[in-house]
C-alpha cells in the first residue's frame, strides 16, 4: 500500500504527460513569437533592396495606388506588400515596419503548422511540428527579413489544416463542405505570396492520384473536390487575368534564373539537374543554402537533434506510403513537388525558392518524437516519466543551437550586413537624422546612391534640403550647415566644389561595402560634413604647431578606445601649394615606436593637394594596440612630410619636427 505522503517514485515526472494541449502550444507560441519579434527591426542588419522595394510599393499603396501585381523588381505577388503598407502606416519608413509582418506571419505560421499536423494526425504530432517550426533557424530567418516568400508558408499550412479539418467531419455535411472551402479560399490566397505557389496545384494533383490509387474507396467525391478547388480558382482569377496582360512580367525571373538557360547550364541540362537534386536532398542535414541573406551559409535546415528526428520520420513517412496511408504520403509528396523551384534553378539549394516546403517538413520530425513517445508510454518505470523531460531537454539544446547561430554568428558576420546593404542602410537613416536635426540643413547626394538603391529612396524620403546632383557635375558652393555624400572612385573634385572656403570640413568614409558578386570591401561613399564656422575648443586662437608656413595643427585630442586609441586632428592650410603630403602619427612607448597611424594630410578622400588657403579640415586617425599592452606611459608625436621628397616640415615655431601629445 502506498504512502500518501510519499508518492511512488516518477509520480511528479509522469505529470508532464498530462500538459494540456493549450497551455504546450501558448509556451511553444510565446517561445517562437520571442524570437521573431526580438530586434526585427536591426537583425540582419540594413535593409536589402527586395525588401526596399515592397517598403516603396507599400507607399504606394498608402497614396492610392492598388495594383494586383507589382511589376518592379521582376515582378511580385501582392500580399506581402498590403500587409507592409499597414507596417508603414504604424511605424513609419523603417526597417522595422516592412519586416513586421514577416514576424507576424511567422509567428502565426506556428500555430498553423499544429493545425494541419493535428488535423492530419494527432494533437501531439501538431505540437511537436510546432516545436520544431518555433525553434529552427530556417523559420526563423524568414520572420526576421521582410520578403514574400515567407508569407507562402503560412496560407500553404492554413489551406491543408482546413481542407484536414473538414475531411475528418461526416460525409455529406454542410460544414464538411464549408471547411473544404475555406481551404480553398485559403489556397487561393497563396498565390498572392510567392512565385513558388505555381507548384502547389502539382503537389495537390499528385497526392490525389495517389490517394485514388492507394485508398479509392475513400477517395473525395466530385462536390468535395469542386469545393475546395472553385474557391481557389475564384480567389486567384484576379492574379491570372492580370498575369495574362503581362505574361513578361510573370516569367521574367523565371527565365532568369532556370537551368534551362545555356548560361545556367553551362550545355550539360541533365548534369545540372542531377547536381541539383543531390543538392536540394542534402539541404535538410547536409548543406544548406550558401547564401547569406538566407541563411548562416552552409547550416543545413535541421541541426544535428531534430535532423536525426528528421531522417527517422522520413523513413517512417516511407513505410506509410508503402503501406497506402495517404496521411503519410502526403508530406513526401507535397515536399518533392515543392523543391522543384529550386531544384530547376540555379543556387541550389535556395532557402527562398524552396520555402514552400515549410511547414509540411516539420511532419517528419514531428513524427519521429510522436513514435519515441508511444514507445515510452507504452514502458513502465522511469523511461515512461523522463521521457518528456529527455524530449523537453532535446527541443530546449535545439532552441540554444538556433539562438546561437541566429542572433550570435549570423548577426554579427559581416557577410550578413554586406548582403543586406546596410552601408546603404546607414546613409539613408543619417541622412534623414541629420535633415530632421534643424533647420536650414542641407544634403548633397550623389544621384547614383538615390537611383542604385532602394532603400535610400524608402528610407530617405524627399524633404527640404535633399540636394541630388549627377556624375560629373560641377557643383555651386554651397551654404553651411550641410552634408555632402560623394562616390570616391573617381574624380570628386566637381562634387568638392560645393565646400566653401573657410568652413570646417570633416570628410570621412562611409561604411564598408560588397556588392554580391564582388569579393572587395570598400567603403560604399565618401561623407563631409560642413560646418559654417569651428568653435574655439577646436580652432583655437593659437595653433599647437606651425608646420613650414604651410599647415597649421590648430588642436589635438586622443581617446581611448576599444584597442587603442582614437586621434583627433584639427588642420588649417596656410598656404598650401598643392602638393602631396603626409601625416606621420606615432605612439612612442620606453623609447621605441610601438604604434602607428599615418596617412595622407587631411585623410584620403580630402588630401592636402586639393585644400585651398584657409580651409580648416578635422581628420580622425586609430592606433591599434597589442591585446595585453598598456596604454599609460605613452606618447604621441604628429609630424608631416613631402611625399615626393621624404623631407619633413620643420616647425616655424619650434626647433623640433613634430609635436608632442599625451593621451
Amino acid at each position: 500500500m502506498t504512502s500518501k505522503t510519499n508518492p511512488p517514485r516518477g509520480t511528479s515526472l509522469a505529470r508532464l504527460w498530462r500538459v494540456p494541449g493549450w497551455a504546450a502550444l501558448l509556451a511553444i507560441m510565446l517561445v517562437g513569437g520571442a524570437l521573431r519579434f526580438y530586434r526585427v527591426g536591426s537583425v540582419p542588419p540594413g535593409l536589402y533592396q527586395d525588401e526596399a522595394y515592397d517598403g516603396l510599393d507599400a507607399l504606394d499603396i498608402l497614396a492610392g495606388s492598388h495594383p494586383v501585381y507589382f511589376p518592379a523588381n521582376n515582378g511580385r505577388e501582392p500580399l506581402y506588400m498590403y500587409a507592409a503598407a499597414a507596417g508603414v502606416a504604424a511605424f513609419g519608413r523603417t526597417p522595422l515596419a516592412e519586416r513586421l509582418p514577416a514576424a507576424m506571419f511567422g509567428t502565426l505560421l506556428i500555430a498553423a503548422t499544429y493545425a494541419m499536423a493535428r488535423a492530419l494526425y494527432s494533437q501531439r504530432v501538431g505540437l511537436f511540428a510546432a516545436a520544431g517550426v518555433a525553434i529552427t533557424f530556417w523559420p526563423l530567418a524568414l520572420s526576421h527579413i521582410g520578403l514574400r516568400a515567407g508569407s507562402l508558408p503560412l496560407f500553404s499550412a492554413l489551406s491543408l489544416a482546413s481542407a484536414a479539418w473538414g475531411w475528418r467531419l461526416p460525409r455529406g455535411s454542410r460544414r464538411r463542405l464549408a471547411w473544404l472551402g475555406a481551404g480553398g479560399v485559403l489556397l487561393g490566397l497563396a498565390f498572392y505570396t510567392y512565385l513558388a505557389a505555381r507548384f502547389v496545384p502539382l503537389a495537390l494533383l499528385a497526392f490525389l492520384i495517389f490517394w485514388y490509387i492507394a485508398r479509392r474507396s475513400t477517395f473525395p467525391q466530385f462536390r468535395e473536390l469542386a469545393a475546395f478547388g472553385l474557391p481557389a480558382v475564384l480567389v486567384a482569377l484576379p492574379l491570372a487575368l492580370d498575369s495574362i496582360w503581362q505574361p513578361e512580367i510573370l516569367f521574367s525571373r523565371v527565365d532568369q534564373v532556370s537551368i534551362l538557360s545555356p548560361t545556367i547550364n553551362h550545355g550539360d541540362l541533365w548534369g545540372t539537374l542531377f547536381h541539383n537534386l543531390f543538392a536540394a536532398a542534402g539541404m535538410f542535414v547536409l548543406r544548406g543554402d550558401s547564401i547569406a541573406r538566407h541563411n548562416l551559409p552552409g547550416r543545413p535546415v535541421f541541426d544535428p537533434i531534430l535532423g536525426l528526428a528528421f531522417v527517422v520520420g522520413l523513413g517512417l513517412a516511407l513505410a506509410g506510403a508503402w503501406r497506402r496511408r495517404p496521411t503519410l504520403a502526403l508530406p513526401l509528396i507535397w515536399t518533392a513537388a515543392m523543391l522543384a523551384p529550386t531544384v530547376l534553378a540555379e543556387d541550389t539549394p535556395h532557402f527562398l525558392r524552396a520555402v514552400g516546403v515549410l511547414p509540411v517538413i516539420f511532419i517528419f520530425p514531428a513524427l519521429a518524437l510522436e513514435a519515441v513517445w508511444v514507445w515510452a508510454g507504452r514502458s513502465a518505470g522511469r523511461w515512461r516519466a523522463a521521457t518528456p523531460l529527455l524530449m523537453a531537454a532535446a527541443l530546449a539544446a535545439s532552441l540554444a543551437w538556433t539562438v546561437r547561430d541566429y542572433f550570435g554568428a549570423y548577426a554579427n558576420s559581416p557577410d550578413t550586413a554586406y548582403l543586406f546593404q546596410s552601408a546603404a542602410t546607414d546613409l539613408a537613416q543619417s541622412a534623414d537624422s541629420y535633415l530632421r536635426g534643424g533647420s536650414g540643413r542641407q544634403l548633397l547626394l550623389d544621384q547614383r546612391f538615390w537611383d542604385g538603391f532602394a532603400s535610400v529612396r524608402y528610407l530617405l524620403p524627399v524633404q527640404p534640403g535633399l540636394r541630388l546632383f549627377r556624375e560629373g557635375q560641377v557643383l555651386a558652393t554651397a551654404t553651411p550647415p550641410f552634408i555632402l555624400v560623394a562616390w570616391p572612385y573617381e574624380d570628386m573634385r566637381p562634387a568638392l566644389a560645393a565646400l566653401p572656403a573657410g568652413a570646417l570640413i570633416e570628410p570621412e568614409p562611409g561604411p564598408l561595402y560588397r556588392g554580391d558578386l564582388e569579393r572587395r570591401v570598400y567603403p560604399l561613399y565618401a561623407e563631409y560634413t560642413v560646418e559654417a564656422g569651428c568653435p574655439a575648443a577646436l580652432c583655437p586662437s593659437q595653433p599647437l604647431a606651425d608646420f613650414g608656413g604651410k599647415f597649421q595643427l590648430l588642436s589635438a585630442a586622443a581617446q581611448l578606445q576599444a584597442g587603442g586609441l582614437a586621434l583627433q586632428l584639427v588642420w588649417r592650410g596656410a598656404r598650401p601649394d598643392g602638393t602631396a603630403h603626409q601625416v606621420f602619427a606615432q605612439a612612442w612607448l620606453n623609447g621605441q615606436i610601438v604604434a602607428q597611424a599615418d596617412g595622407p594630410l587631411g585623410g584620403v578622400y580630402y588630401p592636402s593637394e586639393w585644400w585651398r588657403p584657409g580651409e580648416t579640415v578635422l581628420e580622425r586617425r586609430a592606433f591599434t594596440w597589442p591585446v595585453n599592452q598598456a596604454v599609460s606611459g605613452v606618447s604621441l608625436r604628429v609630424g608631416i612630410y613631402d611625399v615626393k621628397t621624404g623631407v619633413r616640415l620643420g616647425r616655424t615655431d619650434s626647433g623640433l619636427d613634430y609635436v608632442q601629445l599625451l593621451p
